[in-house]
């Protein structure tokens, strides 16, 4: 595989490297979340190797990210180096959501509060913190946010102060069932940042796209349900009373469940900051938010399927985000689910393209910031 590496300076990419002696290489898009990137080189090819260098823009296939782990490693059968690095959205981790009223090093911060189509949403806060509106020092000159398309859900809100960029994307597009893209543009020195809306492309669309076992389109198969991070019942309490007893705290469910009883009944407490200048709003925006927290709390069911490249190619027979078909006679299994990743590696073995439907497996850190950001 062919891997570029770029500086970016003064609105232009500065090609320094063209290579194909990377080896193990392996790289993973996904519609939402911050992916990863890496793979060895050899440091016999030490001009080239010193091109390397952490921040620096590496481009595979369509797959753009920047370089921020560098280990060297030798002994007396080889001598590598090991390159990883993230994403665009891994980058937009790097950024708080900070509110415009605050400025300086120091200062009282509310809440950014933005209403609108989901797509809208997001961008509010790309632009106001990596883009236009943000304070000089934390633009990314290097990115272009792409105009709203007015998508997702139509009444969409958030309420964010101090949380990652990354995070606040990821939560509003899966919310909506959106795909967050990054196109790079070389030629014009910048990658463009979007918000899309995924292909349909399960057995009842116009154009559909079954992965089965049967019809060779899937190699491999893995199934895995768990119920560790779910929760079904919801306890919110509105923050900021003076007194713990005095806060009100309303009970919720996801929209459609009964409340459910004994063994079935798994609870949670939320704690909602709300901030509405109009009496009585407050309700509303409570809902919304004890909505928005619920994703978090969601029970896994994942499949990974490994795709038969010789039928399938990425980008151009599917993509991340696409929702498909997936067959499994065995199992008595038919559900259209949406590509969530894909995960590229190219090595000693060659080619596979393993991609990941339905609901990721939380790692553990990530529950365990769900729980303290409750405290």
């Amino acid at each position: 595989m062919e891997i570029r590496v770029f500086d970016w300076t003064y609105g232009e990419f500065i090609q320094r490297l063209v290579t194909e002696k990377a080896t193990n290489i392996k790289y993973k898009t996904h519609a939402y979340d911050p992916s990863d990137f890496n793979f060895e080189f050899p440091l016999g090819e030490k001009t080239a190797a010193v091109e390397f260098k952490k921040d620096r823009f590496v481009l595979m296939e369509n797959f753009i990210g920047v370089i921020e782990n560098i280990k060297r490693a030798s002994d007396a059968g080889s001598n590598m180096m090991s390159v990883s690095g993230i994403d665009v959205k891994g980058i937009l981790s790097r950024f708080e959501a900070i509110p415009l009223t605050f400025s300086g090093i120091q200062g009282t911060a509310g809440f950014d509060v933005t209403t609108g189509y989901t797509d809208a949403c997001i961008k509010h806060y790309w632009r106001n913190n990596i883009g236009a509106n943000a304070e000089i020092n934390r633009r990314l000159h290097v990115f272009e946010i792409a105009e709203d398309k007015n998508i997702g859900n139509q009444n969409d809100t958030y309420m964010a102060r101090f949380q990652k960029i990354s995070d606040i994307t990821a939560e509003l597009a899966k919310g909506a069932n959106l795909v967050i893209t990054s196109t790079p543009q070389i030629e014009a020195g910048k990658i463009l940042i979007d918000v899309a809306e995924p292909d349909m492309r399960t057995a009842s669309s116009d154009k559909p796209l079954i992965f089965s076992l049967e019809r060779q389109t899937i190699l491999q198969i893995e199934h895995i349900q768990e119920k560790n991070s779910y929760k079904n019942v919801f306890y919110a309490t509105r923050s900021g009373a003076q007194f713990a007893d005095e806060a009100l705290t309303l009970l919720y469910m996801r929209d459609g469940e009964s409340e459910p009883a004994g063994l079935e009944r798994r609870e949670q407490h939320l704690n909602i900051s709300v901030n509405t200048p109009i009496a009585g709003d407050e309700y509303i925006e409570m809902r919304r938010q004890a909505v928005h927290n619920m994703v978090n709390y969601e029970d896994v069911n994942v499949l990974t399927a490994k795709v038969n490249f010789n039928q399938l190619k990425m980008n151009i027979d599917y993509k991340v985000g696409d929702f498909v078909t997936l067959q499994h006679s065995d199992w008595n299994i038919e559900a259209d689910m949406q590509i969530v990743s894909v995960e590229v590696s190219d090595g000693a073995g060659g080619r596979t393209e393993t991609a990941t439907l339905g609901s990721e497996k939380k790692g553990y850190i990530r529950q365990i910031q769900t729980e303290i950001n409750n405290i």
